[in-house]
């Protein structure tokens, strides 16, 4: 069988597409490296020991808590994302949480209000682990926080839920997530300027109705022009706020820990107690509303491990389906080619 000038030059293209299309799709594919389905710490699942082999600039702060540990809810930040109880500035150990959870592992935050000691969970020391929270164009801009909540941060003036920044002590660095007369609000400060201050993110808050609530919040310190926070209870989010300056990447370290409840000494507000648990910061990961909704669907104490799961499998069956198109683009192109020379073959 003699083959015609047509099918050889159509084959000898699509091959050379094919190849080329390979070596350029390895490279990026490569690149891309999906977050992984699991986390390290708190009694969890396995899964990767540092940031590194996640994705660049991907990090995970993953906190079940296991009540009468210490040291062992680390995440991809290794014992700087490690977290600790402190009980009237003092260390102490977890207190097992009052409410209902689903695996028996929340614990308690003790607050002065509700007639108990001040308590606090530290998570990591003071320094610059927690920078990318405040700090823009230092790597990703993108950060998202998800916990839940169970007891009363309802009412007047302010109930702080998360923060590192404490204005009446002289914090200049760092966000704090509060609620404050029935909305949900979010304060970040970088180098004493206010890049979004006190304003509602959320129009309500956790009830108080002793049922576990789910907390999300999502900034893009990247986008000072529209939608830059997103606020979200038990999977309704929204996003009417924004930054209203650029960030210029010139803050410094904060001067308190990360701190579950009210930094030490805090005044002027609220400090009630209530349980947490399943608290998780991405960096550099936006999640989804499908995420969120997968969280939410998966109860307290399971979320952070769904969504991973979910955002892993989302990211390779896209490499997947465009590994395929690679394979099906050269076939087309070979028909295509080969009508095209063997037309020109006739009509020569």
């Amino acid at each position: 069988m003699v083959l015609s000038l047509g099918f050889i030059l159509a084959f000898i293209g699509a091959a050379v597409a094919l190849l080329i299309g390979i070596l350029i799709f390895s490279e990026v594919s490569d690149s891309i490296i999906c977050p992984a389905g699991e986390f390290v710490g708190g009694g969890g699942p396995s899964g990767p020991s540092s940031a590194t082999e996640i994705a660049p600039g991907f990090q995970v702060v993953h906190l079940p808590f296991n009540a009468g540990d210490q040291g062992d809810n680390k995440g991809t930040l290794g014992a700087s994302g490690d977290a600790q109880y402190f009980e009237g500035g003092s260390l102490s150990t977890f207190v097992d949480a009052t409410g209902p959870t689903n695996l028996g592992n929340a614990v308690r935050q003790n607050g002065t209000a509700s007639g108990d000691t001040q308590g606090e969970i530290r998570i990591g020391s003071i320094g610059s682990t927690f920078n990318f929270l405040h700090i823009g164009n230092t790597g990703n801009n993108v950060t998202s926080i998800n916990f839940w909540i169970n007891g009363d941060v309802v009412g007047a003036p302010e109930y702080t839920m998360v923060s590192n920044l404490h204005n009446n002590a002289g914090g200049t660095n760092g966000i704090q997530l509060f609620t404050q007369s029935g909305s949900m609000q979010f304060r970040l400060e970088e180098g004493g300027g206010v890049r979004f201050g006190s304003l509602p993110i959320r129009g309500d808050e956790p009830n108080d109705d002793s049922n576990w609530h789910m907390v999300t919040v999502i900034w893009d310190k990247g986008n000072s022009t529209g939608v830059g926070i997103i606020g979200c209870v038990d999977a309704v989010c929204q996003n009417t706020a924004s930054f209203s300056l650029p960030f210029t990447g010139t803050g410094g370290n904060p001067t308190f820990a990360l701190t579950i409840g009210a930094v030490h000494f805090w005044s002027s507000h609220v400090e009630n107690s209530w349980d947490v648990d399943d608290f998780t910061i991405w960096n550099g990961w936006q999640l989804t509303q499908t995420e969120i909704d997968t969280m939410y669907a998966g109860g307290e104490g399971l979320g952070a491990t769904v969504a991973a799961q979910q955002g892993s499998a989302e990211c390779e069956g896209a490499k997947d389906t465009a590994w395929t198109v690679i394979g099906i683009l050269p076939v087309a192109l070979f028909f295509a080619l080969f009508a095209i020379f063997g037309a020109l073959g006739r009509n020569n």
